[in-house]
């Protein structure tokens, strides 16, 4: 039996919490398909996965490399994707040194009683 073995370049999947009760994770996969004889035509199907999810919601993001034109909208929607994660991260960055400034900290039982304190009634 020769089986051969498939290569990645991206295989990670990681939870986003350090609390093991809180199961968001991001999942990342990029086969390399570099080794697959062209003749085979395996190579336009590669895994490719990036998932998102946090304790109820589970999103995934599709890549399709089959084609130029679908490879090219592939790079164009991870290239979005990264720039609005990266925004993102440092406006959170800059939010959470902010608040971290304020002279009091704000604590999770704070928070809770700010959300309970402006829900409607």
């Amino acid at each position: 039996m020769n089986k051969e073995r498939t290569w990645f370049h991206v295989k990670r999947r990681e939870f986003l919490n350090e609390d093991e009760a809180m199961p968001a994770f991001v999942i990342g996969i990029v086969q390399d398909t570099s080794s697959i004889p062209d003749k085979s035509q395996a190579w336009r199907h590669g895994t490719i996965m990036l998932d998102f999810g946090d304790c109820y919601r589970r999103v995934s993001f599709g890549f399709d490399l089959s084609e130029e034109i679908t490879r090219r909208e592939s790079l164009r929607k991870i290239n979005l994707l990264a720039e609005v994660v990266n925004a993102v991260r440092d406006a959170i960055e800059k939010e959470a040194e902010s608040c971290n400034a304020r002279p009091h900290k704000v604590t999770t039982d704070s928070q809770t009683d700010i959300a309970i304190s402006v829900s409607p009634k």
